[in-house]
């Protein structure tokens, strides 16, 4: 007997080992490894999610089989084969996907712990460098329009 999240070949039917593997051997030495690893918590989150979902629905389909009290026809089974699946399906998953959503989070309480202060010390840094002078007139984010309004614009 097979269960669905595996092949007869007894190879995984999805990606969840190699993503395992490359998580495994990552070493983080830079910004960019750590966004590595963000992204394989959250690739290894839904993966597990989804499996745990199917394997929630499979286990509560295989448990609704067994033959119970004979006065019951096979409902007793059937409900208690539900519940017995729904703790994976809700809880499994559930964990699952906060796992993944926690490598989202790191990524971006690095972003805001560590790469913004470097960048506004950068930013502070060249202003004091062009004496105070105007910013310079490419894209930025975060700017306070000068009069108050959204867009630097008069209403």
């Amino acid at each position: 007997m097979s269960t669905p999240t595996g092949s007869s070949g007894g190879k995984p039917s999805s990606n969840l080992v190699s993503l395992i593997t490359k998580w495994e051997k990552l070493e983080i030495t830079s910004d960019r490894d750590l966004y590595q690893y963000a992204r394989l918590m959250r690739a290894i989150g839904q993966e597990m999610s989804l499996r745990l979902e199917m394997d929630g629905d499979w286990i509560s389909a295989l448990l609704s089989q067994y033959k119970g009290k004979w006065y019951t026809f096979g409902v007793q089974s059937k409900i208690r084969g539900k519940l017995v699946g729904a703790h994976l399906r809700l809880s499994g998953a559930g964990a699952a996907k906060i796992m993944g959503m926690s490598g989202v989070k790191m990524w971006a309480a690095f972003q805001r712990h560590f790469v913004k202060p470097e960048l506004d010390a950068k930013a502070k840094a060249e202003a004091k460098k062009n004496g105070g002078k105007g910013k310079s007139k490419g894209f930025t984010i975060g700017d306070k329009p000068a009069d108050g309004t959204p867009g630097g614009r008069a209403a």
